[in-house]
């Protein structure tokens, strides 16, 4: 390989899946121990491990986070927080309940061009509510594009990741022109607890960024509105004093009956699977991860659900059994997917049949970062971390 690849990628090993949860070695680097539990639903279930008397406490936790909010209100801020919204079911919930508890509002949606109109429809009932108000930014499409396809022409998984960076960027950018110190995210452990790192990776590691963008030949400067790294994750951190909270970890969550509530509140729809209220991500995780890493997304959430009591394993290798494109028009979603990224069908399918490549063929600044993220978890009391994302 080139020199800017690094070729760390573990050698093809035996099928594995864990006896516990449906991990299997779809993720190259899950770990199994004597008797064959895998390393994911271990940690997550020492991470969220509930006593009966947790379900009154986490009430409290909400109630207190909230209350907290309000006693920081200045009265030269109109808002009290910012949610970045997607018209997806966790940001909504999320929306919905700060609603509720008396906090003003401000409502900022990154619109990538991919938006559902099932999206659409779910974020103007969701802006409709007292209180709420809202702040759309649309990308610039020409270099959005030119982004999503070196991410896709990369090898890598983690296609969404021009995606993921520019929702952050484009938030705490919109916090600070507003004033606003707190903003409210809808992520969670109950639906996302486990995620394997080989299959997405710190989009703040500007030498990653700068390693996928080098082998495709482009300038950086393309990235440049949508780019938010470790330097613009400390302005806004420690700069401009923004803290990110995360509401429904403090409570006992279920999104299918938070959907369900949502329903009859608001009027909300389901667009069908995890995340597909973006096109894109529908394309990303039921098309190409699954055809060209041998990956499927649902693994990652069927385990989290089988962790949480709400699925059987058996339930859940059924599903899986499955694929996940099955009740796709395949075709259609393939020409759809390539007409508006500029690609020929029969391009966009030879480039899903090259060779899957994983983070750590990059360079990067993972070890560091990790020493970083550590000594930052370290000065706040919270337990280390062997992955960035803790």
């Amino acid at each position: 390989m080139k020199k800017y690849l690094k070729n760390k990628t573990k050698k093809i090993r035996p099928y594995q899946i864990c006896v516990r949860c449906v991990m299997d070695t779809s993720d190259p680097w899950i770990e199994f121990d004597s008797k064959g539990v895998c390393n994911h639903c271990k940690a997550y279930s020492q991470k969220n491990f509930k006593s009966e008397d947790s379900i009154k406490e986490k009430k409290e936790d909400l109630e207190e986070m909230f209350d907290g909010i309000k006693k920081l209100r200045d009265k030269k801020t109109k808002y009290d927080v910012a949610i970045g919204i997607s018209g997806g079911v966790d940001s909504s919930y999320v929306t919905y309940l700060a609603n509720k508890a008396g906090l003003k509002v401000l409502a900022i949606h990154m619109d990538n061009c991919w938006d559902t109109a099932t999206a659409i429809k779910n974020i103007n009932n969701l802006i409709s509510l007292k209180n709420v108000d809202y702040y759309c930014e649309v990308v610039n499409w020409k270099n959005f594009k030119s982004s999503q396809r070196i991410l896709i022409e990369s090898g890598l998984p983690d296609i969404e990741l021009p995606t993921d960076s520019a929702i952050t960027a484009v938030i705490s950018r919109v916090a600070v022109k507003h004033g606003i110190k707190t903003i409210l995210s809808g992520g969670n452990y109950s639906s996302e607890g486990i995620l394997p790192s080989a299959w997405m990776y710190n989009p703040k590691d500007s030498l990653f960024i700068r390693s996928i963008f080098k082998k495709a030949g482009k300038s950086t400067a393309i990235f440049k509105a949508f780019k938010f790294g470790l330097r613009d994750d400390f302005k806004f951190r420690f700069l401009h004093k923004i803290k990110t909270l995360y509401p429904l970890n403090s409570v006992i969550y279920d999104k299918e009956k938070a959907k369900n509530h949502l329903k009859r509140e608001l009027n909300w729809q389901s667009y069908g699977g995890k995340h597909c209220e973006c096109l894109y991500t529908k394309f990303c995780q039921l098309i190409y991860q699954p055809m060209r890493h041998g990956m499927d997304y649902r693994r990652a959430h069927l385990s989290t659900d089988i962790c949480n009591s709400r699925i059987s394993r058996q339930e859940a290798i059924n599903i899986l059994k499955v694929s996940p494109w099955e009740n796709l028009d395949l075709e259609n979603e393939l020409s759809f997917i390539a007409n508006k990224l500029g690609y020929e069908v029969s391009e966009l399918k030879n480039i899903m049949k090259e060779p899957r490549l994983w983070y750590k063929d990059y360079s990067n600044n993972e070890f560091l970062l990790g020493k970083i993220y550590n000594l930052y978890r370290f000065l706040t009391g919270r337990p280390l971390a062997k992955s960035w994302w803790g």
